[in-house]
């Protein structure tokens, strides 16, 4: 049976209405108070009357969560923990996906900002592309970032180094042995740009020179990119190692790589991005960049909380960056391609007919 206000308050050793008060992001309640209470609602399942709440304070206690690909279990765990601090708080969430189409984003959000108190983005705009979000702001919207990050938009923000992924991934393959590496490279998104921009550091700092063939747009989803890798072997010179910026996009390439004839962590290394949730149960498990992203739904929470209580917040308390780590899997351990020489230049030998 869910938790009542009195509940809570006896298992705090406080008053019903500092829980009451906590609850509702009053600012007479400290941050840390706040914080203990939020722990034990969620730990003892409160619940509370929405509808009464809203009548009494003219607020609808909704949080809009904007995603890219709900059919990617990467955005749905980042949601899963949105809800984890924000239900115990009194706030339910309306999801929306874009497809990681930019027009449709902007139509998702504004309908959205007329049912809610505070929005969670996911942008898949270009990081420079922030005019309809500045104005939006200025209207008085209360806007965090997640995952993705957009330039001189002064909202909290929480994410990963995007530059450092990119880094870490390629410097793996590097020290693998690999020199010909390629790179399946996403859409305009900051996590694209971003990632593309670490996977040619990597290369720059181990004096490997940037050859702009090896580099092929994919898009973001799966499907774009195995469609991405079909078109790659159609014109033949496959590189020996792919990083692929994202898991997705990695799985769609194995897809294609493998009705090719082409054996994936023996022919062709393989890196992707997000270490999604069943990246290891793959017949051939992928090696991928990971962060938390139990962390970083909860951060992104608890950030809005905060900005819709009115709270003031530093520079570094709006910008969280979640360390990368490697998750060294069976993808990547490749041996470099069988070749052969075509007019003295080293050409990818096809094991299948059917790409």
């Amino acid at each position: 049976m869910p938790a009542t206000l009195s509940d809570i308050a006896r298992e705090l050793g406080v008053s019903k209405m500092t829980v009451s008060r906590a609850i509702n992001n009053n600012a007479l309640i400290s941050a840390e108070t706040r914080q203990r209470v939020l722990e034990v609602a969620r730990r003892m399942n409160y619940q509370p009357n929405q509808y009464a709440r809203a009548l009494a304070t003219n607020r609808s206690y909704l949080i809009g969560v904007v995603v890219p690909d709900l059919m990617n279990l990467y955005f749905a765990e980042v949601a899963h923990a949105i809800e984890s601090i924000a239900r115990p708080a009194g706030f339910q969430l309306l999801i929306c996906s874009t497809d990681e189409d930019a027009t449709r984003e902007i139509g998702e959000v504004e309908v959205l900002l007329q049912r809610t108190d505070g929005l969670i983005i996911s942008s898949v705009l270009a990081p420079t592309d922030t005019g309809a979000y500045r104005k939006m702001m200025r209207d008085g919207a209360k806007i965090v970032l997640v995952d993705r990050t957009m330039r001189n938009l002064h909202c909290p923000v929480v994410a990963t180094d995007n530059v450092q992924v990119g880094r870490i991934a390629t410097e793996h393959l590097i020290s693998l042995g690999h020199v010909r590496i390629g790179h399946l490279s996403g859409d305009a998104s900051s996590v694209s740009t971003d990632r593309l921009q670490g996977y040619k550091r990597a290369l720059e700092e181990h004096g490997i020179r940037f050859n702009k063939t090896l580099v092929r747009p994919s898009g973001l989803l799966e499907s774009e990119g195995y469609l991405a890798m079909r078109n790659w072997l159609a014109k033949g010179d496959i590189p020996e190692a792919i990083f692929a910026v994202n898991d997705p996009a990695a799985i769609g390439g194995m897809k294609a790589l493998e009705e090719a004839g082409i054996k994936i962590g023996e022919e062709v290394a393989i890196v992707g991005a997000g270490n999604i949730h069943y990246g290891d149960m793959l017949r051939v498990p992928l090696t991928s960049v990971s962060w938390s992203r139990s962390e970083m739904g909860q951060q992104a929470a608890r950030l809005l909380l905060r900005a819709m209580a009115g709270e003031s917040l530093s520079s570094k308390a709006r910008n969280v960056s979640l360390p990368p780590e490697l998750i060294v899997r069976n993808s990547c351990g490749a041996k470099p391609l069988e070749r052969a020489r075509v007019g003295g230049a080293a050409r990818f030998v096809r094991r299948s007919s059917h790409v």
